[in-house]
């Protein structure tokens, strides 16, 4: 069961071995181009030096190995270039088709209120949802640079064949890729792999062109042989590049899967569901089809492997067996007949639905003041209701434009008033009416429920087009913030540029990054109903969580945190690395569980925050 397995050392372990096995790739590159130099020489020594070899010949060597990792590197950045165009158009080139909104098949349906509510429990903006029609078996994928672009896919055979549950741990499994960042190593690996491919594609042009140099005059012998023993060269060469490469590839993937499955569990505090699911991919291992090309070489980024030549040696997956074991040690290995289930109106929930699920680790004692990172974990993830009006308009680009409009509108009908006549330019002014039609409900909207809506909004505010979405952040900026209006909401606006900005990373600027840190720590803090004296212990907590040389031991008055400078300081902790962030967000949550107790707002501050920095929670708060 889950309560047998350490996810954060899992995590931890798969990470460094893929590090490893990263380097290993780089290591198999240089091989592959030092060898090439190598058969250079000594073909140079046959021929013109009488069976001798110079070892020391740089321009020999930079005209093999150079040119080499020329074609190498073009290849791996054109490809990648190709592949950089975001989730969705990398799941169409897969097969797969976007399910809309207001689809009316019941099984799709279920497979959005699915994805919503991992993405509810991940903090993660909600990715676009496809389905491969014309797959009947059971899979499915991750694709994308980043969460703001990410895509997730099913086939139909795993909409016809999983229960809610076993959908669920599937689903789990992919946000764990787009979480950790797997799905921006698959591009690059995807990348490597196209760049040797180059390398054996340039050895097969050289003796096309040799072989189409020869017409029948004995002077131009010599030259059609050296091009074609050239070519012969470059092409075995760069075909064991991708023998090596391959292996690797599947190596690396093989410890992506091991830790996406910890990852799965973690979230879904449901072992049962992902291993059920996997049980029945292995009961349709006979249902495999013929992969396309795109498939074939895109198969690292699927939840099960499709089999194929010497699968034992090239496979991007654990085996089947191992991965249910891991998971569920009671696994008797016995496979269950596969069978069609009947889906129902599903309705959707913002936790998870009624299993079997491993408690939650209990929160800090007097005698355990510090949480653990799976206690903060699990109080972030977000447990209450959404209303299904909000849910509804979430789905189309105006509705949504609107709701985030709503979401940071000031309290004073004035001011209000003002920010709303700023918008009137966006959608001929539909965009100002929605957010003024949409303002009780969200008024009314349970604490810590503004970030989740912020990130169901996700896949309608996608399908903005350029001009749309420039008008949209001009109109963000526009509506400012006030004191009055909370930190909440210029979590709110960060997050909204963050997602709306080319940039891939936070918005980032120098400056004194303890100060910063500080202040961000202590504005989070004084959003809690606490006491005083509770605030200042809590920040207390936050700051040695944080440990940072020079930090103000002292938490600020109310009077001191002004929100511009606080914008000002996210922005300079966004400027620092991912550890660094992580290890802040950590903080936060240390903060906030320093009473044992989470409260909705807290949830919402720390989540916001994360968010903010570029941070997913639920992924793990250590880098």
């Amino acid at each position: 069961m889950a309560g047998t397995m350490n996810f954060f050392r899992a995590q931890d372990e798969a990470r460094g071995r893929t590090t490893k096995l990263v380097v290993l790739l780089v290591l198999a590159i240089i091989i592959l181009t030092g060898s090439l130099y190598v058969l250079a020489v000594m073909g140079h020594g046959k021929l013109f030096l009488r069976g001798g070899h110079d070892w020391f010949q740089p321009k020999l060597f930079f005209a093999t190995s150079g040119v080499a990792l020329l074609i190498i590197l073009g290849g791996s950045l054109l490809r990648i270039a190709e592949l950089s165009k975001g989730g969705g158009a990398i799941a169409e080139r897969l097969g797969g088709r976007l399910v809309g909104a207001n689809t009316t098949d019941l099984a799709e349906r279920r497979y959005l209120n699915v994805v919503q509510e991992m993405a509810l429990a991940a903090g993660l903006p909600v990715p676009l949802c496809y389905v491969i029609d014309g797959d009947a078996t059971i899979n499915a994928f991750a694709a994308g640079n980043d969460p703001q672009d990410a895509a997730i896919g099913v086939t139909r055979g795993a909409l016809d064949h999983l229960t809610r549950d076993e959908l669920q741990g599937v689903i789990a499994h992919e946000f764990s890729h787009i979480g950790n960042g797997d799905v921006k190593l698959s591009l690059r690996i995807i990348g490597a792999v196209a760049g040797l491919t180059a390398l054996a594609q340039l050895g097969y042009i050289f003796m096309r062109l040799g072989a189409q140099s020869s017409d029948g005059d004995k002077d131009s012998a010599p030259f059609t042989i050296a091009m074609i023993l050239t070519g012969l060269v470059v092409l075995v060469i760069g075909s064991g590049g991708i023998f090596f490469a391959k292996v690797i590839q599947a190596s690396v993937s093989r410890q992506r899967e091991y830790l996406a499955d910890a990852s799965a569990v973690q979230f879904t505090r449901n072992p049962l569901g992902l291993a059920s699911a996997l049980k029945k991919v292995a009961g349709m291992s006979g249902a495999k089809r013929e992969a396309s090309t795109s498939e074939l070489e895109s198969q690292h980024l699927f939840f099960a492997s499709s089999g194929g030549f010497m699968e034992f040696l090239f496979s991007t997956h654990p085996p089947i067996n191992e991965r249910i074991r891991l998971i569920d040690p009671a696994f008797d290995g016995i496979i269950p007949d596969v069978v069609p289930v009947q889906v129902v109106a599903d309705e959707p929930a913002a936790g998870f639905a009624p299993a079997s699920r491993v408690a939650p680790p209990p929160l800090p004692t007097e005698t355990r003041a510090v949480p653990s990172d799976l206690q903060i974990q699990d109080s972030l993830g977000f447990r209450g209701q959404i209303s299904a009006e909000l849910r509804t308009a979430s789905q189309d680009p105006v509705s949504a434009m609107g709701l985030v409009l709503g979401l940071i509108l000031r309290r004073d009908s004035a001011l209000r008033s003002a920010q709303l006549e700023k918008a009137r330019g966006l959608a001929g002014g539909e965009v100002a009416r929605e957010a003024a039609w949409s303002e009780p409900l969200l008024r009314d909207l349970p604490a810590g429920s503004r970030v989740p809506l912020l990130d169901l909004s996700m896949p309608a505010l996608r399908q903005l087009s350029p001009e749309q979405e420039a008008l949209f952040r001009l109109a963000i900026a526009q509506v400012g913030y006030d004191a009055e209006d909370g930190l909440i909401v210029l979590l709110i606006q960060a997050s909204m540029r963050r997602y709306l900005s080319k940039e891939k990373n936070p918005v980032s600027r120098s400056g004194d990054l303890a100060a910063a840190c500080g202040l961000v720590l202590s504005a989070v803090v004084r959003t809690s109903s606490e006491s005083p004296e509770a605030q200042a212990r809590a920040y207390q907590l936050g700051a040695g969580a944080l440990g940072l040389p020079g930090l103000d031991a002292a938490l600020l008055e109310s009077e001191a945190i002004d929100l511009q400078k606080v914008d000002d300081a996210l922005a300079v902790i966004a400027g620092q690395s991912v550890y660094d962030r992580r290890k802040f967000v950590r903080a936060c949550g240390v903060a906030m569980l320093n009473d044992g107790k989470a409260e909705p707002a807290e949830i919402e501050i720390v989540r916001a925050v994360a968010d903010s920095l570029g941070i997913s929670f639920a992924t793990g708060l250590k880098a």
